[in-house]
Parts: C-alpha cells; sequence; structure tokens
C-alpha cells in the first residue's frame, strides 16, 4: 500500500469515480470543485491511499495561498472503501506530514460529524491524539456543515412525496406549470451560460455573492459534460425565468445555487424547478436530495416547504497549527478581513486573471 498526492488526470478520473461510488461522498471533494478555487490562485491535490493501483481511501484537499500564510484544507471528510477503518490513521498522518512539507501554517480538516446522518466513522480520537482543535480558522474555502435532507427511501410513489409537502408549496407547483413554465436541462455552452446568468442577476439584486461566470465556467461546464451535474432551466415564451444547478455525489443531488426572474405576477418558477431535481431525484433511486442550508429567513421557509429535515454538523472543522507565529499573525489579519469575505474572493480571482494576462 502506498500514499499518492497528485493532479494527475489519471488519478483525478478515478478519485471521482471513487468519490460519486462511495456512500458518504461529497461533492465538495470532487476534482473539478477542487480544482474551481484555481481562479483565486490557490492550489489543490488529492492524497490518495492505494492498493493494487486501486483507491481504498483518501481525501481532497484546497491550498490557498495569501501573501506569506498558506494552508491546507480538507473541506471533507476522507473517504474509505467498504468503511476500512483500519486505513485512517495512515491517512490523517498523510495528511499531517503533507501539510507540514508544503511548509503551512495551519491544517484543517472536516469533522468527523458530518457523517452522522448515515454511519458514523469516528476517526476524531486521532485528531485528538495529534492535538487537532474543534473549529473552522479558514473560511475561505467551504468545509461541509451539513444537510437539508429530504429522504426519498420512505416514499413508494411520486404522489406521495408530493403529498408530503406542505399544501402551499403543492398549490404553487401546480400553478406555475398552468402558467406555461416549461422545464429543460442546460447542455450547450450558450445555454449553461445563460442559466448562469439567471443566477448571478439573482444574486446581485438580492446582494450575496457569487462567482463571475468566467471565474466558475470550466467547472460548471466539465460537470454538465460528465454527466455529474445538471442545469435544470425554467423558461417562459423562449425566455429563460429561472435555473438551478445541482451536482450528484454519495448517492444524492446537492442543490448548489439558483435564481429566478422576479416578476409580476410571480411564475412561482423556483417551486417547479426544485419539483423537478426531487422528480429527478426519486427516478434515478437516490436515497436523498440536499435542498442546502442557509439563506435568507424567506429562503429557508422556502425550503421548508419542501418538508425537509435540517441535519447539522456539530463542528465543521478540526485544525492542526504547524506554523505558530504565522498563524498567530493570519488570525491578527483575518479579524479584520472577516467582514470582506466577499470582496476578499473577488480581489483573489482578480489578482489571478492579472497573472495570467501577464503571461500572455
Amino acid at each position: 500500500m502506498k500514499i499518492l498526492f497528485t493532479k494527475e488526470k489519471y488519478w483525478l478520473d478515478k478519485w471521482d469515480e471513487f468519490v460519486i461510488a462511495n456512500s458518504n461522498g461529497s461533492h465538495l471533494v470532487l476534482s473539478d470543485w477542487l480544482k474551481s478555487y484555481q481562479s483565486y490562485g490557490f492550489d489543490f491535490e488529492v492524497g490518495l491511499y492505494i492498493e493494487n493501483e486501486e483507491i481504498i481511501g483518501g481525501y481532497g484537499a484546497v491550498i490557498p495561498k495569501l501573501s506569506f500564510f498558506k494552508f491546507y484544507i480538507i473541506p471533507y471528510v476522507p473517504l474509505l472503501l467498504n468503511e476500512n477503518n483500519l486505513v485512517l490513521p495512515q491517512i490523517i498522518e498523510a495528511a499531517i506530514n503533507r501539510s507540514n512539507f508544503l511548509k503551512t501554517s495551519c491544517l484543517q480538516i472536516a469533522s468527523p460529524s458530518l457523517l452522522k446522518f448515515e454511519k458514523d466513522i469516528y476517526y476524531s480520537k486521532y485528531l485528538k491524539k495529534h492535538s487537532f482543535k474543534k473549529g473552522n480558522r479558514f473560511k475561505y474555502v467551504f468545509s461541509f456543515t451539513g444537510l437539508n435532507w429530504l429522504d426519498l427511501n420512505k416514499y413508494n410513489t411520486i404522489d406521495d412525496l408530493l403529498l408530503d409537502f406542505k399544501s402551499s408549496v403543492r398549490r404553487d407547483i401546480r400553478s406555475a406549470e398552468r402558467k406555461g413554465v416549461t422545464i429543460s436541462y442546460a447542455v450547450t455552452y450558450n445555454e449553461i451560460e445563460r442559466a448562469y446568468e439567471i443566477c448571478l442577476e439573482n444574486a446581485q439584486k438580492a446582494n450575496y455573492g457569487l462567482r463571475d461566470w468566467n471565474d466558475i465556467k470550466e467547472t460548471i461546464v466539465d460537470l454538465i459534460e460528465k454527466g455529474i451535474a445538471k442545469f435544470i432551466v425554467g423558461t417562459k415564451d423562449n425566455e429563460v425565468k429561472g435555473a438551478i444547478f445541482i451536482i450528484k455525489a454519495g448517492g444524492y443531488y446537492t442543490y448548489i445555487l439558483g435564481g429566478t426572474k422576479k416578476e409580476k405576477p410571480d411564475l412561482l418558477v423556483g417551486h417547479l424547478l426544485q419539483w423537478e431535481a426531487i422528480k429527478l431525484s426519486f427516478s434515478e433511486k437516490n436515497k436523498g436530495y440536499n435542498l442546502s442550508l442557509g439563506g435568507s429567513k424567506g429562503v429557508q421557509d422556502f425550503k421548508n416547504g419542501f418538508n425537509t429535515k435540517q441535519i447539522l454538523a456539530e463542528d465543521s472543522a478540526y485544525y492542526l497549527i504547524n506554523n505558530s507565529l504565522l498563524f498567530s499573525i493570519y488570525v491578527f489579519f483575518e479579524k479584520y478581513m472577516k467582514p470582506h469575505k466577499r470582496a476578499m474572493a473577488k480581489i483573489l480571482a482578480s489578482i489571478k486573471r492579472l497573472k495570467n494576462e501577464s503571461r500572455k
């Protein structure tokens, strides 16, 4: 057996297959998702535990570098073949050694409590052995905090599922259908770009951050072309009225982002788009659908109407300090950076673009 740290396409493809097939898999460690952080100037890699040229465990890591601060971030728990806990100590040891080899200030790894919605994989004792502390100290790489879960296993038919929604949600779904909203899937580059534009317009009007198209287009297009993701679009009179983007890993789709045009009368396209994602999940015999946590009170009320259950991680991450001086300096600066997280993301992406243009 051996540990391999790589970005080689052959192994990234095998890792993606491993993540998608693993019952505890997450889109957060798919290679395309890890690669998307390159738009900020961050690096990435996968750490694989290999036996007879097959992956039996591993993790995905993002390697942010901000000035002289460097981090090693594992945004989701290590995945194991057949829940083989025997390799966990080696994987954790490898991550610690790797973060030290790369001279990072801090190693951060996702909390094991994330997996309590299905089957526990306890590795917290290995983290405590190496003096890890609880806490999410680097928030510029998203570490999974839980699920907004719709359990599909308990329904025999799609009609049973629909009847379990709040009556107002059922009414709005049927109303959107009567208003002539049609559902399709964006597959060409232009269709995907237009779908994302709707999401971007929605984000700007609602004043929340979303990456520019040029910073995320490669990730979205690649995921769709590989059949891992879907961009579901609602149209009326040949005009896009709304769209949602979902990614499949671990036996279920996760709602990533979306947006609708705000019009009067309201076409209720958002209800119809989520219903389509749920129907797709049910038809594929997925174990559930993750409508995602977070959002404004209005967004959360909308999601709750689909009879979802919030499953929260007790702590989203553990961290280990490798360089106490640099980490202390980072903590000082981070206090002032935190209120400007959205602006920082835009600045990082802009710096990356300028570097790329200067090389041409």
